[in-house]
Formats: C-alpha cells, structure tokens, sequence
C-alpha cells in the first residue's frame, strides 16, 4: 500500500527490551499523556444501537462512575463503537484519503455479545463487552497497519466500552449475559487532532456510512 506520493506506508514498533505492559496500563496512559507528547488518530467503527443509555449503561452505578473535570472522554460511554486501530501518525495520511480507504475497504460488521468484562487500571476500570476477534475484524487491522502507526501493547482485543468507573469497582460488572444479543457496526470512522498546538485534546470525526443503498444490513 502506498500514498498518493508513492511513498510505502510502514508501521512502527514500539521496542520491546522491556517487556509488554498491561493492557490496563497502556489504556491508562494513552490518556494520561501530556500536551508535549503524540497525539495519535484512530480506526474505529460505530454501531446504532437502540436504547444504549436504558438497556446498556444503565446498569453501571451512579457512584461508580469515573468522571475528569473538563474532560468528557470519561464517565459513561455515549457512542457504541469497537476500535480497529488506535495509534496512526497523523501527520503522515490526510484525512480525506482515509476516510475514501474505509469506504473501499469496510463492510457492516455483525457480532455476537455474551459477556462484560472490564480493564483494570490505577487511575479507572473500563467496564466493556468483550467482542469476538473474528476473521472480519483481522482482516482490517491487518490492512490498516499498513498505515504509519505505533503500537503500544502487541495484542488486539476488541471490545465496545459501557463505562469508566473508579479503581476496583469494575470487577463487580463483570459477567456472563443470560441473553446474548447481536450488534452491527454500520459506519467506518477516522478521528484525530485537527489543530494539536492550539487545542491538542480536540478530535475531528470523519464518518463513512458502510450500508450501501439497497443492502438488508
């Protein structure tokens, strides 16, 4: 895969002489990094689901949750998604460019959700849907890695966050569902930092809607 430029797109490593870090820990600092360091873009897709607040988070506990004074990032999650890649150079792609890749490349995906499971961290849990690493889901990482990109920790879980929640309070949501339910994600999505001098913690969303006219999903 190359840029409009001819260029090869590569993706970095992280080195690996001290070993891998918890994903807990990772998560952690992804958002405890200061406004001198990397601000990264990130892959993801979107799923409409009906009654998100009723049915879905609605369960975490007032008391619970885990809430950073001007910072909405936290608290209970307001937009169902899975993450694809998280780490892209962004001075490296425009965002046009990506958002004409995942409409080339992406199709709805449709996957099961039997049980909650939760990151664990010093400063929050993350309380979420573990999703199944399935070949559809592969096979986008594995092409958009071709991207400039930094990875942190080696291993790809997704998932679909329902919360931030304080140290030590995700365990107790931890489950498996007596009902399993289907969700489909139905739109590709870019984000990044527009302007990361002036305001290096606003995002900008490109949105690919993947259901072509016609389509049943």
């Amino acid at each position: 895969m190359k840029t409009d430029s001819g260029t090869v797109f590569k993706h970095k490593e992280v080195s690996l002489k001290e070993g891998f870090m918890g994903f807990g820990r990772w998560l952690n600092e992804q958002h405890q990094k200061p406004a001198s360091e990397p601000r990264y873009g990130c892959i993801m897709m979107d799923a409409d689901i009906k009654n998100w607040k009723e049915y879905h988070t609605a369960g975490i506990e007032e008391d619970d949750v885990f809430i950073k004074p001007y910072d909405d990032s936290y608290g209970l999650e307001e937009n169902p998604h899975v993450t694809i890649l998280y780490g892209i150079h962004e001075e490296e792609v425009d965002p046009q460019r990506m958002g004409e890749m995942l409409e080339y490349y992406m199709k709805p995906v449709t996957l099961t959700v039997s049980e909650i499971g939760v990151f664990e961290g010093k400063e929050y849990d993350v309380v979420k849907y573990n999703l199944p690493l399935t070949g559809q889901l592969q096979k986008y990482r594995d092409i958009f890695m071709q991207i400039p990109n930094t990875q942190s920790f080696p291993d790809y879980h997704p998932h679909m966050t329902l919360a931030y929640v304080l140290p030590g309070k995700g365990a107790k949501y931890k489950s498996t569902l007596r009902d399993p339910f289907q969700v489909t994600f139905t739109k590709g999505v870019y984000s990044w930092h527009p302007n990361k001098e002036k305001d290096p913690d606003k995002t900008s969303r490109k949105v690919i809607n993947l259901v072509k006219d016609g389509s049943k999903n």
